[in-house]
């Protein structure tokens, strides 16, 4: 069996056998984060035209992924955020930041599969792994990626220079970065 860094090299070169493969081990999960981050108020015509999109990108820019920069389900879960913070642009909505806290309640709650299993211990690890994250690092973390806020609304909202954010910011994932690998 193939692992996730061969088929993105193999989905790259054009093979439709490996996306298929992909596909499979990611599209349970990339539908429960979307439809989390979607705070399933959304719709599902939207986490179902999001999840499309993260793997038409996952087709077309197969050849872009780093392992360096992480691993492919991180990469992933970028993706997915960022297509639904540019629908959120351009509509114009936004998605309230309530943090992980709010968001443990409605995390598939109830769910029997395997993919949201997998997605409720990595909602656990993440929460536990972000409570130990300092306080004004966790909320800009917060904010930014799962409240669905650019830099710039961030560092507004939070009254922040927008470089004292990011500074924030990545010294908060470089810090979850580490608390994760050690899990």
């Amino acid at each position: 069996m193939l692992g996730d860094i061969a088929l993105l090299g193999r989905i790259a070169e054009g093979d439709l056998d490996a996306f298929q493969t992909f596909y499979g081990r990611y599209a349970g999960r990339v539908l429960a984060y979307a439809r989390q981050l979607a705070h399933g108020g959304q719709g599902a015509d939207l986490v179902e035209d999001v999840v499309q999109e993260v793997f038409v990108a996952v087709w077309r820019r197969a050849a872009s992924f780093r392992p360096d920069r992480g691993d492919p389900a991180g990469w992933l879960y970028t993706i997915t955020r960022n297509k639904l913070v540019d629908h959120w642009r351009r509509t114009g909505e936004t998605a309230e930041p309530g943090g992980l806290a709010e968001l443990d309640g409605r995390w598939l709650a109830g769910a029997e599969t395997t993919e949201a299993a997998e997605a409720s211990d990595l909602r656990v690890t993440m929460h536990q792994a972000l409570a130990r994250v300092a306080p004004d690092q966790r909320r800009a973390i917060e904010m930014a990626y799962f409240g669905g806020l650019t830099y710039e609304e961030t560092a507004q909202r939070l009254d922040l220079p927008v470089g004292t954010l990011k500074s924030r910011i990545r010294s908060g994932l470089k810090t979850l970065r580490t608390l994760l690998e050690t899990h």
